[in-house]
């Protein structure tokens, strides 16, 4: 088997998997079953977050696209008075998880593999949100 044609199928297979992981947090988002109606899932909470403070993971200090978005998003909630806290670090802490505390953790994972930025609130996340599908989510009864 000659060398282009080793290197063509890793290459096909190495897309079908990228395509397959896509795929696959895809379906894990639309199949949570706690959403909210601006899309928002249940999520593991990263460590430190507050109650009633929307917390937007982003690369800071970045002239990316997504950065900018990020920091325009946080600019318009502080501007409508909604508390916001911009960060690029997020981490959590589980020791012994059940079913679906491990479920939640899944869903955390897909949001922040979904677009940038990514935005919890309460126990909440969504990723790449308009400001109107945070503000709805900030303002849903409880």
């Amino acid at each position: 088997m000659s060398l282009a044609r080793v290197l063509f199928i890793a290459a096909v297979l190495g897309l079908g998997y990228k395509l397959w992981s896509g795929h696959q947090q895809e379906a894990l988002l639309q199949a949570s079953t706690t959403s909210s109606p601006s899309g928002f899932i249940s999520v593991a909470m990263p460590g430190g977050a507050r109650p009633g403070v929307v917390m937007v993971f982003a690369p800071v200090n970045c002239p990316s696209d997504e950065a900018r978005r990020a920091d325009e998003l946080a600019a318009g909630l502080s501007r409508m008075g909604i508390a916001v806290q911009r960060s690029s670090h997020f981490s959590t802490e589980t020791s012994n998880p059940d079913a679906e505390q491990r479920a939640q953790l899944q869903r955390t994972v897909a949001v922040l593999s979904g677009g940038i930025p990514a935005v919890f609130f309460n126990g909440m996340g969504k990723a790449n949100p308009t400001l109107d599908e945070v503000v709805a989510q900030v303002r849903a009864p409880r």
